[in-house]
């Protein structure tokens, strides 16, 4: 009996001591990530010196003397003494990648490819099919457009389009052609302030020539890209037909596609 008690005596001793040995391993683990962590995060932390003579040296600065020198020591062990009237500015690395990224963002914002308030100008060209009463008729109907972009998003202006036509004369069998000058004003929003962005153009105005006078109107959705630009979109005409005797007027309708270039 005595020596039953001793035995299980024993082994919980042993338990814990096993137990107590596990938890200091799992300490150390932790504490040694930790310090991996850190360390990891310290080497990376690192100094940048920007010379005045364009020259970037990166490592850990060492000595700072005002109006003196600078020591630095880079990641291979190096040590660099400049003079301060050789540096430009000290910085941490960190800030400087966020300073870099900060600048590049507005050099490419400030770039031709996003839209700025100021003038703005189209030139395109469309090819547009008749249905309806227009069914026999086709357009092609070059535009020139110029104006002000309010902001990044919203343009408003005014253009003509002299339009050269083509149409089926059922009476003699055979096609001709007129000629079309409706002058507009527009509106143009661009949903994103983008290299690539999507835009809604709407255009209302009157023709003017002997060919065909009356209202014109286009609806048309397109996208952007850079400096070109391509729609498809709807196009409204009426004739008017009115004189000393009656007063009538077609309505025409046509659909088409638009490719442009912006200046």
């Amino acid at each position: 009996m005595g020596k039953s008690g001793i035995f299980v005596s024993f082994n919980i001793t042993t338990n814990a001591d096993k137990n107590n040995i596990f938890n200091m391993k799992r300490l150390f683990v932790t504490l040694a990530v930790l310090l991996l962590a850190t360390m990891g995060t310290i080497m990376m932390a690192r100094d940048v010196v920007y010379l005045k003579n364009g020259s970037i040296i990166k490592g850990s600065v060492i000595e700072v003397i005002p109006n003196g020198s600078v020591k630095i020591q880079t990641q291979d062990g190096s040590l660099f003494v400049f003079d301060m009237n050789e540096v430009d500015r000290i910085v941490n690395e960190e800030k400087a990648q966020n300073e870099e990224k900060t600048q590049n963002k507005e050099q490419e914002y400030n770039s031709e490819d996003y839209l700025k308030s100021g003038f703005r100008g189209f030139i395109d060209l469309g090819f547009h099919g008749g249905f309806g009463d227009a069914e026999d008729n086709l357009l092609l109907m070059p535009s020139f457009t110029a104006g002000y972009q309010v902001n990044r998003f919203f343009f408003i202006g005014a253009g003509c389009a002299p339009t050269l036509t083509l149409y089926d004369n059922e009476y003699y069998d055979e096609f001709e052609t007129g000629f079309l000058l409706p002058i507009y004003g527009a509106i143009r929003f661009d949903f994103v302030n983008a290299k690539v962005s999507p835009f809604l153009d709407t255009r209302v105005g009157y023709s003017v020539t002997d060919d065909c006078r009356g209202l014109y109107a286009y609806l048309g959705v397109g996208c952007r890209i850079k400096k070109l630009s391509l729609a498809a979109g709807y196009t409204y005409q009426r004739k008017e037909l009115s004189d000393y005797y009656y007063d009538e007027h077609l309505d025409f309708g046509f659909a088409g596609l638009r490719v442009g270039f912006e200046f």
